[in-house]
């Protein structure tokens, strides 16, 4: 599936507070503009090297669409488990959709995707439950085809938005370092490993703006006030997995 996270930075000048966020790190950006140059080229290499979906994956993968538009790609052995269900099926073109089952609006859809989804969960197929529903469509300023709950989007291989935030502290000599965190050990996803500052899926119904103020205080602690003085967009990527 595809994730589009936008970024914010965030910045401090010439202090930082009292006491880190927690579960925050200070380390120094780069020692000179050649090596930030070659820290910033690394990540853009990598960055790259995870944006494209193999032929073969592609190939082997179903498309899955609704109402002629593509929302996703879904893997054989998901594929198998959606068929089993009387809410998915494949139509005359060879690609996975919803049947009529389903219904036709946002919110049927929904109920009975949920549904699904739901049953998935119990069978041990989706881990990670958040009971937070993300918007299913084929671009971010669509209305969605439908809602779905946000462990489940791999299921369908959707679209998946989120934001996400560094932290920089500029100190009086000019040198910067970057706030850093690191994953609780009872994470679903990547537990222990180091990340952002702040991170956070798009749930339907905010704005990112408003997501990335809400998951600054509940991810990091940071107060409203503070990330009103600090807070910049810093661009958009975008990846496929």
């Amino acid at each position: 599936f595809v994730k589009t996270s936008t970024l914010f930075f965030l910045g401090w000048k010439n202090t930082r507070p009292t006491k880190p966020p927690k579960r925050m790190l200070a380390t120094s950006l780069t020692s000179s503009r050649d090596d930030e140059e070659e820290l910033v080229e690394s990540m853009l290499y990598r960055t790259r090297q995870v944006n494209q979906i193999t032929d073969e994956i592609k190939a082997a993968s179903t498309v899955f669409e609704v109402d002629d538009v593509m929302l996703g790609r879904v893997t054989p052995s998901n594929l198998v488990k959606l068929l089993e269900t009387p809410v998915f099926e494949m139509n005359q073109k060879g690609k996975l959709t919803l049947s009529s089952e389903a219904g036709s609006t946002c919110r049927s859809r929904t109920e009975a995707v949920q549904a699904v989804m739901e049953d998935l969960r119990e069978q041990g197929d989706i881990s990670g439950w958040r009971d937070e529903l993300l918007s299913v469509s084929s671009n971010f300023y669509d209305n969605p085809v439908f809602l779905v709950e946000r462990a489940a989007i791999p299921i369908l291989g959707a679209l998946e938005y989120g934001v996400h935030l560094n932290g920089l502290v500029r100190r009086e000599s000019a040198k910067e370092e970057m706030w850093l965190a690191r994953r609780s050990a009872t994470k679903s996803k990547y537990p222990g490993f180091l990340d952002h500052i702040v991170a956070g899926g798009q749930p339907t119904g905010l704005s990112l703006m408003d997501n990335v103020v809400k998951e600054c205080l509940e991810e990091a602690g940071i107060p409203n006030d503070l990330v009103a003085k600090g807070i910049k967009p810093a661009g958009a990527i975008s990846y496929e997995t």
